[in-house]
Formats: structure tokens, sequence, C-alpha cells
């Protein structure tokens, strides 16, 4: 802010002195000054000393380009990306929003029980990386551990071959010029948690050195011993000083394993912002938000699009409801029921409504943005909540300019 006010002093400096020498010497002042006298003719020197020129350093083969500044908007905007389902909507999906989007995790690894790396279907793909970096997004594929319970434990209980694994995903990082790397490991038995806890020390200590960024996706919780099968293995205060980015996945309140129900409430999102701030610094907070909903009959559910969705809208025609509140507080999700073969289905889904308030929740609680689930198929209406929500900030246009200025 200070450069800024300097510069500014400058150039109304210039102004000043510009104007004080139109007055000095405008044309009615001119008419009235003396002649001036005739010059004194010089010898001519047929033999005149050349005058060097002053040197000038060659311009460098590439321009220079100011780095984007991160977030783009007032906020943080990450998303995973699927690449090996349903991708041409993730990748329209994702085109379409590069202007807001900051980092992109395309699901492009699962870790095998023995410590090596599985290639998904779309990995590598250098052209999306060079596409992202053009657009300024960073680029964080997401590791997963197959939601599998068991298939952690052999590795990370063993030093060496926790660091061997570490070395794995440092040496893949760096050959394929990604900005990082998320990790995805669900479902953890409590049992190991400190074993956890060292090997994402230990990934973003190498990750750290080489100027990269660690990424972790976390079981939603709101207190210590509370949260979904899986997240009493995650260590918030020691995963939260250890990581870049601490992407909360406040989703799947309501899941395919239960009965039918919101699967986002505004009421139980905020409960966990609450606890999130007192455990982890709120700079690198994401709170997730789902680009999803999910289609029950009886305690069975999976997941549906938007998409989706207006395609049961249009065959079934059944009225849809839109709960605002219950008896726990805001709610703001939509819900319809219809009939077929398989039975009696209820599908809830969040509205633009429901971005709305968590997109303000995350400004009031002033947290580091969002993480979506994931790209494809969403609503249109989620991104103009974004875009309006998330409004640029002109702190951060002022921070772009003036970090490029000379010093005063």
């Amino acid at each position: 802010m200070e450069r800024a006010v300097h510069v500014g002093s400058l150039v109304l400096l210039v102004i000043a002195l510009f104007l004080a020498g139109w007055t000095l010497f405008s044309p009615e002042q001119a008419d009235s000054l003396p002649p001036t006298p005739a010059p004194t003719p010089l010898p001519l020197n047929t033999a005149a000393t050349p005058v060097p020129l002053p040197s000038v350093d060659p311009l460098p083969d590439d321009p220079i380009i100011p780095e984007v500044v991160h977030p783009k908007s007032g906020r943080y905007v990450a998303a995973w990306m699927p690449t090996d389902w349903d991708t041409d909507n993730a990748r329209a999906s994702f085109e379409a929003n590069l202007d807001y989007i900051d980092e992109i995790s395309p699901v492009w690894y699962d870790m095998r029980s023995n410590g090596t790396l599985s290639v998904l279907g779309g990995a590598r793909d250098q052209t999306l990386v060079d596409e992202a970096h053009a657009a300024g997004v960073l680029v964080l594929p997401s590791i997963t551990n197959g939601f599998d319970p068991d298939r952690t434990g052999y590795v990370l209980r063993n030093a060496e071959r926790r660091s061997e694994f570490v070395q794995r995903i440092i040496d893949e990082v760096e050959e394929y010029n990604y900005d990082g790397i998320d990790i995805d490991f669900e479902a953890m038995p409590s049992s190991e948690r400190d074993v956890f806890t060292a090997f994402i020390r230990e990934l973003a200590d190498g990750l750290h050195e080489r100027d990269r960024i660690l990424a972790i996706a976390i079981h939603a919780r709101t207190s210590d011993a509370g949260g979904a099968f899986g997240a009493q293995a995650q260590d918030w205060r020691a995963i939260g000083q250890a990581v870049d980015r601490f992407r909360i996945m406040t989703y799947d309140y309501h899941w395919s394993g239960g009965g039918a129900g919101p699967v986002a409430p505004i009421y139980w999102v905020q409960e966990v912002m609450e606890y999130a701030k007192t455990r982890v610094d709120p700079a690198k907070i994401q709170v997730g938000v789902p680009f999803y909903g999910y289609d029950w009959v009886g305690t069975e559910g999976w997941p549906v699009t938007w998409l989706s969705i207006q395609e049961l809208l249009e065959i079934h025609e059944p009225k849809v409801s839109l709960l605002e509140r219950d008896a726990q507080g805001e709610v703001a999700e939509s819900t319809f029921n219809y009939r077929d073969s398989e039975g009696y289905h209820t599908v809830w889904f969040s509205s633009a409504r429901s971005m709305e308030a968590k997109l303000d929740l995350v400004k009031q609680y002033d947290l580091a943005g969002i993480a979506i689930w994931r790209l494809g198929g969403e609503d249109p209406a989620y991104w103009r909540a974004i875009r309006d929500r998330l409004a640029r900030d002109p702190y951060e246009v002022q921070r772009s300019i003036v970090r490029y200025l000379p010093d005063p």
C-alpha cells in the first residue's frame, strides 16, 4: 500500500511541474521576453571526435510475463476432475471456467498395497497440464487409497517403505511437471493415525523442498471424536501444520449407505467450519462443495449429477420441494420422489441457494476457499453463484500490479 501511495505521489508531482511550466512559459508571456542574441559562429572541426553511444542491454529472448496471482478471485476455487469417466462433461466444465479455477485435481492415481502407484485412465495428460498452466491453473493430481481401509498399512507402518513411497510420488510430480499432489486416503483405521501423520509430514517436506504444494482431502467432523469411519485416522492439528491445502469433504451428510436426506445441509457445514477454525489455520481451509445429489431406493443410494436429475424430472414430472430449514437449522436443498420398476425413489440435491449460503460462510469465517467434488454435469447456477459471491477482490488486483512496480 505504501508503494502504491508513493507511485501516486510521483504522478501528481509530475503533473504539478508540467502545469507550473505551462504557466511560466505561456505564449502571452513569451511575447514580452527580450529577443535572444544571435549565436557566435563556431569554427568548423572536420576531425570531430565521435561521441560514444550509451550501451543498451539486449532484449531477452522470452518476454517477462507476470505470474498469475492466486487466488484469482477473492478466494481459492479448487476442483477434482474425473478423466476416465464422464470425461466429456468434466473437460467441458473445466474449459468453461478456467478464468475462475485456481487448482485442478484430476483423479489420476491409486496407491497399491505394496507402495506402487496405479496409473488410472487419462492420467499424465500433458495436454491438460499445459492447458491448465497456460490459464494460470495449478495442477495437483489426486492419489487415492481406492477407499480401501486395508490398503495403506503395509507401507505406512514401515519407515523404509513409507520413504520409498514418498520418493515415488515426488518423482512423479517432477517428471510430469505437476505443481504438487493431492492425497485422498479415506476410511483408514484409527490405528494408523500416527503413521499417516508421519507420511504426510515427510511428503510435505519433500514437496516443499522443491517448491511444490501438498493438498489433502479430509473427512468432515464437528468434534475431536466425531466424523465418519476413517475420520479418527486424521490428526487435524498435525496434518494442518504440514499441508498447504486442507480440503474438508463437507458433503455426504446423508450418503449412499444410509437413508435419504440432505447431502450437505448448511447448519452442518457451518458446524464443521467452526470446529475446523479451532484446529487448522483458516488460510489453508478449503470447504468441500458437492456438484451432485443422491438418488435413493430405501437405504441404498447412488450419486446423480444435475444433468441426470434434469432427465428424471423430464421423464417423471415430480413435484420438487425446496427445504429451506428443518429443526436443526438452515438446509437449502431440494428433493423429489418418483416411482419406477426399481421401486420408490427419493432424490436430494443442492440448490443454487445452498451454494450461495456456503460461499457466504467461507467469507464469514475468512477461509481459503472451496474444493468442488466434482466437475462435470453440474448446474450452471452453481458457477453463477461462485462468480457472484466470490467477485474479484480489488485488493488482489492492486497487489498483483504493485508487486511489479520498481522500488521507491
